[in-house]
């Protein structure tokens, strides 16, 4: 059989990417990460859509890759049932932040992680104890509090991460029934990055402007066109949403969301007035809160 390390230092070979394995009762783990670069907060106009997730979708198809070629090789792989952020912790791929975010020396917080899965041992062994167990976070991090203070939700403390009230839980929920909450998600219609803006271990990564297609796709009044028109609207999108390309309901409330919270709500009045009736409460809800931001002024 192949020797596994070398096989993964070969696939690896001359990608942008960083790997670290761990065995773990029998199984070794592979986890690797993709660098992103993020995009500048956007001009007016312009939505928000977090690169991390570009990044993970092509992880996501660069571990498919990887599995089927270890299966060819006579490797047997199986499902990572472990915590991804403990695994990278325990490899050496990066430390803990008071966030629950992991960073990487070269790449910071800005990375997808993926993981690949083989039965037996061909890394450093920890228990699965040890892998169960919260790491501490860096030592940094005890004495910083950035993210901390700068966090719209209240969501990161040293007692540890809010989860339910994170920004990016209430896109995924699509919850606006919570003023505050609603208005937190500022003009970020996917993926929230405030606190990994600040992070000093971010310190040395820089951001870019949006590439022309970029411009075409997050212009917000092309979202909602997009959104609007159902599953076939939203195909463009495939890439850079994943699997919620096919939620165009969702999709079309968090864009209205965007609208309300942008500095000129009333540009919007037409694509509130056309979705207080829409059979989607979510998307009803979103208008409500767009023509009511819309009164105020």
């Amino acid at each position: 059989m192949t020797d596994y390390i070398e096989f993964i230092s070969d696939f690896f070979a001359g990608a942008e990417a960083e790997w670290k394995s761990v065995a773990v009762d029998g199984v070794t783990y592979t986890v690797f990460a993709l660098p992103y670069t993020q995009l500048d907060f956007p001009p007016e106009g312009y939505a928000f859509v977090d690169s991390y997730y570009v990044a993970s979708n092509r992880a996501y198809f660069l571990r498919k890759e990887l599995v089927q070629k270890l299966t060819e090789e006579g490797f047997e792989t199986v499902d990572c049932t472990l915590p991804y952020k403990s695994i990278a912790y325990h490899s050496g791929l990066g430390v803990p932040l008071r966030s629950t975010l992991i960073a990487n020396r070269r790449y910071g917080t800005r990375m997808a992680l993926e993981i690949v899965a083989v039965r037996g041992v061909y890394a450093k062994e920890v228990t699965v104890d040890d892998i169960l167990k919260k790491p501490e976070m860096a030592a940094f991090c005890r004495t910083c509090g950035i993210c901390e203070a700068v966090c719209p939700q209240g969501c990161i403390s040293t007692d540890g991460f809010d989860r339910n009230r994170c920004i990016r839980r209430l896109q995924e929920s699509t919850d606006l029934s919570d003023e505050a909450s609603a208005e937190a998600m500022g003009v970020q219609l996917w993926g929230c990055d405030i606190c990994q803006r600040c992070c000093p271990f971010n310190s040395h990564l820089e951001s870019r402007e949006m590439t022309e297609e970029e411009k075409e796709l997050f212009y917000i009044d092309n979202l909602y066109k997009a959104f609007s028109a159902g599953k076939k609207g939203c195909e463009p999108y495939r890439d850079i949403l994943g699997g919620n390309y096919l939620r165009p309901a969702k999709l079309t409330a968090l864009v209205l969301n965007v609208m309300a919270n942008s500095k000129d709500p009333k540009k919007y009045i037409r694509y509130a007035e056309e979705t207080l009736n829409h059979n989607d409460i979510r998307v009803r809800t979103a208008a409500q809160r767009l023509l009511g931001k819309i009164k105020e002024i």
